[in-house]
């Protein structure tokens, strides 16, 4: 709990941030999805 109230005070948008790198990587990983069952056909190529 401790480690949570330093990092707080050297980084006040800390979640902020952290919430919208996720949201980005997120929306990659889905356009990467989308993108490679349109060229393909299989969602996880080899797999499915």
């Amino acid at each position: 709990m401790q480690i949570f109230q330093i990092l707080s005070k050297l980084f006040p948008n800390y979640s902020k941030e952290a919430e919208q790198s996720n949201g980005r990587l997120a929306m990659i990983g889905f356009f990467a999805l989308v993108h490679n069952y349109a060229i393909t056909g299989w969602i996880i190529p080899g797999i499915f």
